[in-house]
């Protein structure tokens, strides 16, 4: 079986499975089976459509991702996914102290903070913060992959900083199996379906009583030391299945 990849050339990630895989990157060959996109959203994806037409009639796997963070959290909320509240505006009700601001869309954990004013931001939405935090939760999910062996980190920070992300200063580790750990694979699934995926990153923030809070879907995830392995094997998973299975997971234009 023949699976090219497509996406941001100038990530590490990106380079990483490139060079880590027999996975080729060529778009412009037409003996090619399923094509995995890394990176390109649904502008970037449609413009290489347009210039390569033969990709229209090839499975892409995550071929129309790059929606923004607010919609695809009010998506799951309106799906009865548990969700921090999430709109565009605050009302004069509203305590700022409760919510945070967020760029529709970020990478990193860059332009969150605390929310000092109420009206509709450019590029920008309120979310309501959870101040009873207590770690968050990564679950790296494929769905070629059965989903007893998706690998989920733990991310922990100061309690003094809104944003737990890797850099951001927040410290990542193996969250092992454990009841909390299986139900967020569990909304992973569902947040991936939703969204017409077939792997991404999916976040959420777990409070002291155990609830846990769906926050955002990568589709692009970038790579720590505890990561780049877990994307790398999944590539290669993906390329040993039989390619009727292997299409199954992309869709076409």
């Amino acid at each position: 079986m023949t699976v090219r990849i497509v996406g941001n050339r100038g990530s590490k990630a990106y380079k990483t499975i490139v060079e880590e895989t027999d996975i080729q990157v060529q778009t412009r060959q037409h003996d090619t089976d399923v094509i995995l996109n890394y990176g390109l959203n649904k502008s970037k994806m449609e413009y290489l459509c347009e210039r390569y037409k033969h990709i229209n009639n090839i499975p892409v796997i995550n071929r129309y991702v790059g929606r923004s963070k607010y919609s695809v959290v009010r998506n799951a909320l309106a799906n009865k996914i548990t969700a921090p509240e999430t709109k565009l505006l605050l009302s004069k009700d509203d305590i700022l102290a409760d919510w945070i601001e967020k760029r529709v869309h970020s990478s990193r954990g860059y332009g969150i903070k605390r929310a000092t004013r109420r009206h509709k931001i450019p590029g920008k939405y309120y979310q309501k913060f959870i101040k009873d935090r207590n770690y968050e939760l990564r679950v790296h999910a494929f769905l070629w992959i059965p989903k007893d062996s998706w690998v989920v980190h733990r991310r922990s920070g100061s309690h003094d900083k809104i944003a737990w992300n890797f850099h951001q200063g927040g410290n990542f580790s193996h969250a092992g199996r454990t009841d909390i750990t299986e139900r967020a694979k569990a909304v992973s699934e569902k947040i991936l379906k939703l969204n017409g995926m077939s792997f991404g990153a999916v976040d959420f923030i777990v409070d002291r009583k155990g609830a846990i809070y769906f926050i955002e879907v990568n589709s692009c995830p970038g790579f720590t030391t505890l990561s780049n392995t877990i994307y790398i094997n999944a590539v290669n998973k993906l390329m040993k299945l039989p390619v009727k299975v292997a299409k199954s997971f992309g869709c076409k234009r």
